[in-house]
């Protein structure tokens, strides 16, 4: 389970009362910052020269508690927590308490976590020449008003990402921020049970991203200035699939971004795109704010669209993590494939000026703007564009001649949506071959996913 721990103290040297007169000067007795923590805690001073934090987290027992004062830490390796539970590692501030890493040599992470019930919390993050705070293998982990940032904005040869969970049960990212990330700002990939609140993603190639992620609550975050907003997305060959990601009451907007990813997935994001379900199944995205995304508010793709061959999909279905029962899959020879978007309900969102330009930059790397740049011109991208990738049927002027296998829902308030035969367009395809339903968007009009409302994380928060 999570702890749930109050604020933490501010790390000031308080009196514990005004002399009055005939006191002597010993009777105002300085509060020491562990003193409102139980024991075992540790405070480190940033200006003390006799201080090690490397040397303090190297040396650590279950439960510590490890204070950090106000300062900057300068330090060349990464702050490593690993074999110990129960960890709390504790600024005085995201503004207050540094840890800069920007004289590190060697290829490393930050802040580096590997334990269960771990906090990390009022502190920032700069210049790690990998990830800024990564956590893995782990149940219960918080990460609350924590930054990662790169002094030189966004670039290239910054870390892939800032705040990364991975392969962790029962994560909460809240109250933070992350900035100018080569890959993904946040990112929770291959965990179970996440909530993430209230965050800031800005100038990251991916400002919020979610993979191979089941059960997933992300609401109240802005998501703005990077090349694709809030994402959600399955990667093949992982058993975890993943399911059930509500992603509501978010603000994404202008992330208009140059991608200058250095490779990866994200570097097929089209500079533009507010937020792309692709290789998705449960998903709902709802009561969100769309504004100036260039090429495209929300994009639902197929996983073939960045892995055209099944077979590198194909999963054994004995090795699946989690309750397969919820999840609906292609069966070929023994194997299970995830590459399949189904079962996706989109609703309530609200979208403006956005579409009006999509990036055209790449058709190799980044075709999905391209293509959506020639069929529109300057008319201005359907708010919700679908790709109709396995589609059994379809139609561009009947909608009885076209199908919804796959159980997309488009709440009829959504504004405008569209879809296509992805797979079978002209060479040179024209708005004539895109299927443009007025609301209620029949045949994408079911109300409720088929398999029932979506299973939301309980982390008693």
């Amino acid at each position: 389970m999570l702890r749930r721990l109050t604020l933490p103290l501010a790390f000031v040297l308080a009196s514990a009362g005004c002399p009055t007169e005939g006191d002597d000067d010993d009777s105002a007795v300085a509060e020491l910052p562990c003193d409102a923590y139980e024991e075992p805690c540790v405070f480190v001073d940033p200006t003390d020269p006799e201080a090690d934090l490397l040397d303090v987290v190297n040396s650590l027992a279950d439960n510590t508690t490890v204070l950090l004062g106000e300062g900057t830490f300068d330090l060349n390796n990464e702050v490593s927590i690993n074999g110990v539970s129960g960890i709390s590692l504790i600024g005085a501030g995201m503004e207050e308490t540094v840890l800069d890493f920007s004289s590190m040599a060697v290829q490393g992470n930050g802040v580096f976590a590997v334990g269960d019930d771990f906090l990390i919390q009022d502190l920032t993050v700069t210049d790690s020449p990998k990830d800024g705070i990564r956590v893995e293998d782990s149940d219960g982990v918080t990460f609350r008003r924590v930054r990662a940032t790169w002094g030189l904005g966004p670039a290239s040869s910054n870390g892939a990402y800032g705040l990364y969970p991975v392969r962790v049960q029962n994560v909460i990212i809240e109250d933070s921020e992350a900035l100018n990330a080569s890959d993904a700002g946040i990112y929770v990939g291959q965990c179970t049970n996440a909530l993430v609140r209230n965050n800031y993603a800005a100038r990251n190639v991916a400002g919020i991203e979610i993979e191979n992620t089941q059960f997933a609550d992300v609401y109240g975050n802005i998501a703005e200035d990077n090349t694709g907003g809030l994402v959600i997305f399955d990667l093949p060959g992982n058993p975890i699939v993943g399911h059930d990601v509500f992603v509501h009451d978010n603000i994404v907007r202008d992330n208009n971004r140059e991608n200058f990813a250095p490779g990866g997935t994200v570097a097929a994001i089209p500079a533009g795109t507010g937020t792309f379900a692709m290789a998705s199944r449960r998903v709902e995205i709802a009561n969100n704010t769309y504004e100036n995304n260039n090429t495209v508010d929300i994009g639902l793709v197929s996983g073939l669209v960045i892995e055209e061959d099944p077979m590198t999909w194909a999963l054994d279905p004995d090795a699946l993590v989690g309750d397969a029962g919820v999840l609906t899959y292609d069966e070929d020879e023994g194997s299970v494939f995830n590459f399949r978007l189904h079962d996706i309900y989109v609703h309530g969102n609200t979208h403006t000026n956005s579409g009006m330009a999509p990036d055209m930059s790449d058709i190799d790397v980044r075709f999905f703007g391209f293509l959506l740049g020639v069929l529109y011109g300057t008319n201005g991208v359907d708010h919700v564009i679908y790709d109709g990738i396995q589609e059994s049927s379809f139609d561009p002027e009947v909608a009885a001649n076209v199908s919804n296998d796959n159980n997309i829902c488009i709440g009829p308030e959504e504004g405008s949506m569209a879809t296509m035969d992805a797979e079978n367009l002209a060479d040179l395809p024209t708005l004539a071959d895109v299927f443009q339903p007025p609301s209620p968007f029949v045949p994408y009009d079911c109300s409720t996913m088929l398999g029932g409302p979506i299973q939301l994380p309980d982390l008693g928060q």
